[in-house]
């Protein structure tokens, strides 16, 4: 059987997305080898054979005989907002896909062995991990500008965000909260949390070990669902029915901006006579303080019920048995 290599490109959540599709392709396609700016998030994965940052001198090595394809679901129908990103993507794939196919990540023992030594030099025993900007790429990270997104299209305010860290601090002493802000970023600069300024895919492995996340729509919700780690995500312009996960919490303001137009995920889009080009209501991740508060309050909860099932070692029947808001995928992690 012939390779095919499989071309993506975008963003890391973007790319930890794609992953949710790798069972179905080797099931189609048969040896795959992907080609990602972000080649860590399918290390270890039997779905493929093999995997090569674009950058690699591996072009002049691609037999004749290999399939080459490449798809981009952000130039499709997607953009009309009314179809999950993995939707289209398995479309245009000719493969099927359905809700409870999530991301996958299964890394190296390296990688876990250093977030474990992150974990135990650097965090207290619980913490959670926050991410209230994105939509900038790891690998820009250290260029001299700062990195501001725009408006509440995927960020939360960052006088919120303070807020909320200060109310969190007061209601559960002794839990960190992680920062997964970037140096270059001006919400890495919110007081009262802990920045690692680690490699991505450490996190994957600090997520399944934390008490859980809050996150906007960028790469750590992905991430969280690839380490099947329940949470909260904020959503503003996209939401959960484009870009989310099963098992996770989703919040938006419900309060519409009046007067302004509907919304793609990239900004917003008009038609020459003014009317909205998108079939989309416009979100604001302004979500009240307390809110946050309490929705991560419900995941904390039921990861904390989880491990203590776990110390008392429990019959498996009964861990099965347990049910919570995040519809179990504390229990995954319970061990960690």
């Amino acid at each position: 059987m012939s390779l095919t290599y499989v071309m993506i490109e975008g963003g890391l959540g973007k790319e930890c997305a794609f992953s949710a599709l790798l069972p179905k392709l080797k099931e189609r396609y048969g040896k795959i080898i992907v080609v990602s700016p972000y080649p860590q998030l399918f290390f270890g994965s039997p779905h493929i054979a093999g995997v090569h940052h674009p950058e690699d001198p591996f072009y002049d090595r691609i037999p004749r005989d290999a399939n080459v394809i490449h798809r981009e679901p952000y130039k499709s129908p997607y953009i009309f907002g009314k179809t999950h990103l993995c939707h289209e993507w398995a479309r245009q794939f000719e493969i099927e896909w359905t809700p409870a196919d999530k991301p996958q990540f299964f890394g190296l023992p390296q990688w876990e062995m250093e977030a474990a030594n992150i974990r135990q030099q650097r965090l207290p025993r619980e913490y959670i991990l926050v991410q209230f900007a994105g939509g900038q790429s790891p690998y820009d990270a250290n260029k001299p500008h700062v990195f501001r997104p725009g408006g509440q299209r995927r960020a939360y305010p960052l006088n919120m965000a303070q807020e909320f860290i200060n109310a969190f601090h007061k209601k559960y002493p002794g839990v960190g909260i992680v920062n997964y802000s970037m140096q270059n970023e001006e919400y890495f600069n919110l007081q009262g949390c802990i920045t690692l300024n680690t490699a991505y895919w450490h996190y994957l492995y600090l997520l399944r070990s934390s008490l859980g996340f809050i996150a906007v729509d960028s790469s750590l919700h992905h991430l969280a669902a690839a380490a099947d780690t329940a949470g909260v995500v904020i959503w503003g312009t996209t939401g959960p029915d484009m870009l989310g996960w099963e098992g996770q919490t989703n919040l938006s303001n419900t309060t519409r901006h009046e007067g302004r137009p509907l919304c793609h995920p990239f900004g917003d889009v008009k038609n020459a006579d003014g009317t909205p080009w998108v079939d989309r209501d416009i979100l604001s991740t302004a979500v009240p303080v307390k809110d946050l508060i309490d929705a991560i309050g419900g995941i904390i909860r039921c990861r904390r019920q989880a491990r203590l099932q776990q110390a008392k070692k429990r019959p498996a029947a009964s861990r099965l048995a347990h049910q919570c808001a995040c519809g179990g995928a504390c229990s995954s992690a319970a061990s960690e």
